[in-house]
Order: structure tokens, then C-alpha cells, then sequence
């Protein structure tokens, strides 16, 4: 019999899931809750162009097999980054895979076939064999309440928001098009014109700190972009009106305090949890985490009874 898997979150621990699940010949469903595929591969469409606006690359060499391309950004650091944006490397990871996005999964009941899946309507999303929880260690720990040895792993990871300006300009404000560092309410500033495969309009997208986003996290949008704004025009020393502004809240942008394992699970591993918060803050910790939990439900498939 076909093992059927539901995995929760189309991110990219969610993908990295899914994609040796389905090679395996499991009937995988991935729900998301967005409208769009990604989770922190996230790309802004604006009338100046795409803005990335979440993870700043992925690994090389998964780029290279999505289409993507690898960036060395000037900071010593090589990345795989996607092209036009990084949601392509999602909706390539997404190949072939059934993806059903807008379906916020609320309740995981344990039953003598499965677990059944209810979402935020009330409507039944069916009973698979095994469940693989690729969201943000509090929204899994939601999900989760009714499994208190799960819950309490989960609790001891901590994770950090971020907030991040964009910005697109329709005419040159003279900065230098390279990877920016900087202090105080500003982490880090990352010109679009930097990376490969990218022409026309200047675009920034413009990272907070870790600590001030941490403090500030509950303000409103207006307040959050018009103080980094601010703070940005006042380090660099820009002088141009954007054309286009946006501000977003990462809840759940970085590990501060990882797991230290790839997933937990449940006794009879029919129920995971993992992410880049497993193991870290990076985009391959995402991957690893993902494909381990792959593994685990394979293997499980495979034992005798």
C-alpha cells in the first residue's frame, strides 16, 4: 500500500521533504497557509522589479539544479541565489509536487488509520500514515499540545524576528551596488543590482538587527519602515525619495538557540517536526533537516511489522 505523508509548510525544510518522499513513491501532500510556495524564499513583485526579501541564498549547488545562479556577494560570502528572485528555486522544488496553498492546518487527530488533518474552516484534509511539521518551533508547538515530550523539545529553541525594508528607486541614488553592513537599528543592506541576472531600477532590501527587531517587534508597519528609513538614509546619506517602499515582519527569521538534532518525533516516528531551527539558521540546516525527516519515514516504511 501507497504510504501517504501530509506535510505542513511548503517552505524549504517543507520541499526539501517532500521531493525524496515523492521519488519514493509516497503519496505526499504539502499544505501551505500562504498563498505562495517558499516560506523565507520570499520575492517581492513590484513595478521596478523583483525584491528578495527573506533568505539571502541557499546552498550553490542547489541553486544550480533549480536554475539559480551562484553569487559571490562581496562580503567573502558564495551563495546559490534564485533568478528572477528567490521564490524560483520554491516553485522549483515544487516540481511535480502537490502543493495546496491557502490551507491553515488547526488540529492533528490520532486515529486507528492515521492522523487527520482539520483546517482552519473545519474542513477534513484527509488521514495519512505520517505527518512531517516544517513551520516555526512555536507554530508547531500549536500544532502539537496534545504530545508534551514533543512540546517540551520545542521549548527549548528560541527564535528570533527580523523586520525588513524594501525599497525601489526610479532614478540612481549614487550608492555603491554592493552588500552593505551596518550598525545599530541596521543589520545589513543587499542591493537587487548585486545579483546575478538582475538590470533596470535599483532595488535595496534593507535587514534589521536581530536585538532592535526583537525589542520592536509588535510596532505597526508605518513606524517600523519610516525609523529604519530613516536610519538608512541617515548612514548611507541617501538623498532620493524610494518609489517604492515596503516594510515586513520575519516572527520567525533567525535561530537564536537551535535544537541541536535534526527533528523530534513522536514514539512510533509518524509524527515530525523540524526545520532550519533543528540545526541552525541557515538555509542548508533548512535542507538537512528536511531530508532527514524524509529518511526517518522511509526507513519507518521499509521495517517489518
Amino acid at each position: 500500500m501507497q504510504t501517504k505523508v501530509a506535510i505542513i509548510g511548503a517552505g524549504l525544510t517543507g520541499l526539501a521533504a517532500a521531493r525524496p518522499l515523492v521519488d519514493a513513491g509516497c503519496d505526499v501532500v504539502v499544505f501551505e497557509k500562504s498563498r505562495g510556495l517558499g516560506g523565507r524564499l520570499a520575492t517581492r513583485r513590484t513595478d521596478l522589479g523583483p525584491i528578495d526579501h527573506g533568505a539571502p541564498g541557499v546552498p550553490s549547488e542547489l541553486a544550480l539544479a533549480l536554475g539559480g545562479a551562484f553569487w559571490l556577494d562581496g562580503k567573502d560570502n558564495a551563495r546559490g541565489v534564485g533568478v528572477p528572485g528567490m521564490s524560483a528555486l520554491a516553485r522549483g522544488m515544487a516540481s511535480g509536487i502537490d502543493v495546496r496553498t491557502g490551507v491553515t492546518v488547526v488540529a492533528l487527530d490520532e486515529r486507528p488509520d492515521g492522523w487527520r488533518l482539520t483546517d482552519s474552516d473545519g474542513g477534513d484534509r484527509g488521514t495519512f500514515d505520517a505527518v512531517v511539521l516544517a513551520v516555526p518551533a512555536p507554530q508547531a508547538e500549536i500544532l502539537l499540545a496534545q504530545l508534551p515530550d514533543m512540546v517540551a523539545d520545542l521549548a527549548r529553541v528560541k527564535m528570533l524576528p527580523m523586520w525588513t525594508l524594501l525599497m525601489g528607486f526610479d532614478a540612481p541614488t549614487g550608492l555603491p551596488q554592493g552588500v552593505q553592513d551596518f550598525s545599530g537599528p541596521l543589520m545589513t543592506a543587499i542591493p537587487m543590482l548585486a545579483k546575478p541576472g538582475q538590470s533596470g531600477a535599483e532595488r535595496w532590501t534593507v535587514h534589521a538587527q536581530p536585538d532592535w527587531s526583537a525589542k520592536f517587534v509588535d510596532i505597526d508597519k508605518a513606524e517600523a519602515g519610516g525609523t529604519l528609513l530613516a536610519a538608512f538614509r541617515k548612514t548611507t546619506q541617501l538623498t532620493v525619495n524610494p518609489a517604492y517602499i515596503a516594510v515586513h515582519r520575519w516572527r520567525y527569521a533567525r535561530v537564536g538557540r537551535a535544537l541541536g538534532r535534526p527533528f523530534v518525533a513522536n514514539r512510533d516516528s509518524t509524527l515530525l517536526a523540524g526545520g532550519d531551527w533543528a540545526l541552525g539558521s541557515l538555509a542548508s540546516d533548512a535542507v538537512a533537516s528536511g531530508e532527514a525527516m524524509a529518511a526517518r519515514v522511509l526507513t519507518r516504511r521499509s521495517a517489518p511489522d
